[in-house]
């Protein structure tokens, strides 16, 4: 198997981490960018192993059994991801609002955890949502700790139709806030990334003390002000100071 096979593979593998519901060829295809015919002979070899299953009423594929033996035997270990977990969902239900973590990956800032709130009524976000790596606070408080070459390059490839000039221009208008989050060390929006919702995000670090991830706070606007912005603050830094020890170990 070529590592490009492989790579195929995997992409096809995480797209069933994405969502809760069985998905189709065309649905894997469209999410991948692969061709159906690559895809459904993955997916048969997935199958065949016993790492998805077919319904045979819809013809869709999701998660087989295989999956629950390394869900099992990451259970057992001391792997941080899960005391990061056990972090997260303590914040959430202190502040009973949703709290995930995004990492960097490329071009954007992907969710890969996520502690819900209580609430009957909250802002939804789902597991592996890709937001572009400037836009929101989870994204724009890892952006701000890009070189600005890196900056520059981001910037460019959402922005293709624009010139270099424009492309500077349009980092010269974010300098300011990028300064402020640097020097506090968190950003918050407020329908930014969606109009309907606030971000309150801190930066993480791997162990060069390099920017990696971030830990974010996200609610609806109408359940937002001053105070609770203070309080959510003060919290979302103790918890991540915390996270960040484990952060540091990965």
């Amino acid at each position: 198997m070529t590592v490009k096979t492989l790579k195929n593979s995997l992409d096809i593998l995480e797209c069933f981490a994405t969502t809760e519901n069985a998905l189709g060829v065309r649905e894997i295809s469209r999410m991948t960018k692969l061709h159906t015919s690559v895809v459904q002979r993955t997916i048969n070899t997935f199958t065949e192993a016993g790492y998805l299953l077919q319904d045979e009423a819809t013809k869709k594929y999701k998660l087989g059994y295989k999956m629950f033996i390394f869900h099992d035997a990451l259970a057992n270990t001391s792997d941080p991801h899960f005391t990061i977990y056990e972090l997260m969902q303590s914040l959430a239900s202190e502040i009973n609002e949703s709290v995930f973590l995004t990492y960097m990956d490329k071009e954007y800032g992907v969710t890969t955890k996520i502690a819900e709130s209580n609430k009957n009524i909250k802002y939804a976000v789902s597991l592996g949502t890709k937001i572009p790596l400037y836009i929101g606070a989870s994204c724009k408080v890892m952006f701000a700790y890009l070189d600005k070459e890196r900056q520059l390059e981001l910037l460019a490839y959402f922005n293709e139709e624009q010139s270099e000039m424009e492309h500077e221009k349009l980092l010269n208008n974010f300098q300011e806030e990028l300064q402020i989050i640097r020097q506090n060390n968190w950003c918050v929006t407020v329908g930014e990334y969606n109009e309907h919702a606030f971000g309150i995000s801190v930066p993480l670090f791997n162990h060069k003390k390099e920017i990696m991830a971030s830990l974010t706070i996200s609610g609806l606007v109408y359940d937002f002000d001053d105070q609770r912005e203070k309080y959510m603050l003060e919290q979302l830094v103790k918890i991540a100071h915390q996270i960040q020890s484990h952060i540091s170990k990965l």
